[in-house]
């Protein structure tokens, strides 16, 4: 039995080199403000080689695409084309478990938005949206390593 319990432990390795992109990624829209799509495609093939669910994940990255996508043609400026490219990446790593990062997303995010209200920077305060994914990503790297592989079943 202890074997086996090696084998999930080892699975979850994949997850390591995704949060030091996301890392990575984050200082880069800090500091400039963009997303290299080199990164974007590292993420997006690495995703090919560690995807269990081809369709799971493919069906969830396009949800994803189309669900950004519209909203930032309707407004403008309201989420950047490296951001939607490095969410669909991402969401077609994860497959359905990409759910996950919305909470702790929307939490930050509206701490961040109550924060521009108090300084009185307004509405249209812009923030770099990676750092926040990166963060949401750590969440959900510590439920799925250290909380006994969690997952939402549909």
């Amino acid at each position: 039995m202890r074997g086996l319990y090696f084998i999930e432990e080892v699975e979850e390795i994949k997850y390591i080199p995704v949060a030091v992109l996301l890392f990575y990624l984050s200082y880069l829209d800090f500091k400039k403000r963009e997303v290299p799509d080199s990164a974007v495609l590292a993420l997006f093939i690495y995703s090919l080689l560690t995807c269990r669910n081809f369709k799971e994940s493919f069906l969830t990255a396009v949800t994803v695409f189309l669900l950004l996508l519209i909203p930032s043609i309707i407004f403008e400026g309201s989420i950047g084309g490296g951001d939607i490219k490095l969410l669909t990446a991402l969401a077609f790593f994860m497959g359905k478990d990409f759910s996950i990062l919305a909470l702790p997303m929307f939490i930050l995010l509206v701490a961040t938005l109550i924060y521009g209200l108090i300084k009185r920077k307004g509405l249209k305060y812009s923030v770099p949206l990676v750092p926040y994914v990166f963060v949401s990503y750590l969440f959900y790297f510590y439920l799925e390593v250290f909380l006994w592989n969690f997952h939402f079943s549909y």
